[in-house]
């Protein structure tokens, strides 16, 4: 019996990656942990992911480390992500302001319903669950005046079944903002770490670059503000592809956003909306996809204290 249930549990944890959307996920040679690619925050996912030179908020232990400089007092965000195919995506973190820099630490998961576990004549045995959970720790601080620098430790564990794989990886991320002109710069690497293994099967984990820049500037004439950003992303075993986006928030009240993604299989556009209200904002992004794998849905709700 331990033969018929373990068989499974290493077929879907090689399968895994093939059946998530988009060529970001279907890399040949990256077979574990593959939801370290999954982004997280509505507003970075309706800016179609270009967020590296962006993020200033408590999601930058994932995208770049070094943007929780920009937190001056404590930030706390919650994201849930209604996935397709019965997965889902959660996330937290807690920005705070402490010594010369700030504090991040975050929690993610991501799960499925149960699979249905059958032995090699095809009869059912059983379900099974699958899960993805990563905690994570980062600081990011000011080393001169406009440039930031920040790093991140993260522990993360997938279990199919009775069995599971856990590793600890690094980030390391800077931010560059060219004085006043609204023009910021910003670059991380992403899950630096080693090959751990799943039962009998060794497997890379996703080492991804990033690179990008941003603009933002007043518009008068539309009582509003907007903002352009764009960014260059390399995983391991993938090509490089291209990430834009296009923000306009009207009054600090009301964020419109738009989103392209270039280079990928299922996934090209993202949309996305705010709403602040002093010290809670309210983000939303919806992302079609396409080979008929539907749309995926965003929430986020973030406190400024």
């Amino acid at each position: 019996m331990r033969r018929c249930r373990l068989q499974p549990a290493i077929a879907f944890a090689l399968l895994l990656p093939a059946l998530l959307p988009g060529g970001a996920f279907a890399a040949p040679g990256e077979t574990g942990f593959a939801f370290l690619k999954l982004g997280v925050g509505a507003r970075a996912m309706g800016l179609g992911s270009a967020y590296v030179a962006i993020a200033d908020d408590p999601t930058a232990i994932y995208w770049n480390p070094a943007g929780l400089a920009a937190i001056s007092g404590t930030q706390v965000t919650a994201m849930h992500n209604e996935w397709i195919q019965d997965f889902r995506q959660e996330f937290a973190a807690v920005g705070a302001h402490m010594g010369p820099g700030t504090l991040g630490v975050g929690f993610s998961g991501f799960y499925s319903s149960e699979f249905e576990q059958r032995d090699e004549t095809g009869v059912l045995t059983g379900h099974f669950g699958f899960n993805d959970v990563s905690l994570t720790g980062a600081y990011g601080a000011q080393l001169v005046q406009g440039l930031d620098a920040g790093i991140a430790v993260r522990y993360i564990r997938e279990m199919i079944d009775q069995w599971d794989a856990t590793a600890f990886t690094g980030d390391l991320g800077a931010r560059y903002r060219l004085r006043d002109t609204g023009v910021t710069f910003g670059a991380a690497v992403q899950n630096l770490g080693g090959d751990p293994k799943f039962i009998s099967e060794s497997f890379k984990i996703p080492l991804t670059w990033r690179a990008g820049a941003a603009a933002s500037r007043p518009l008068p004439s539309l009582n509003g503000r907007g903002t352009l950003t764009v960014e260059v992303r390399k995983a391991r075993a993938d090509n490089a592809h291209f990430h834009a986006g296009a923000e306009y928030l009207y009054r600090d009240l009301i964020a419109l956003r738009v989103g392209g993604k270039f280079g990928y299989d299922d996934e090209k556009v993202s949309f996305g909306l705010g709403l602040a209200k002093k010290w809670i904002h309210f983000d939303y992004a919806l992302v079609p996809l396409s080979s008929n794998l539907g749309t995926t849905h965003f929430f986020s709700l973030t406190g400024v204290f």
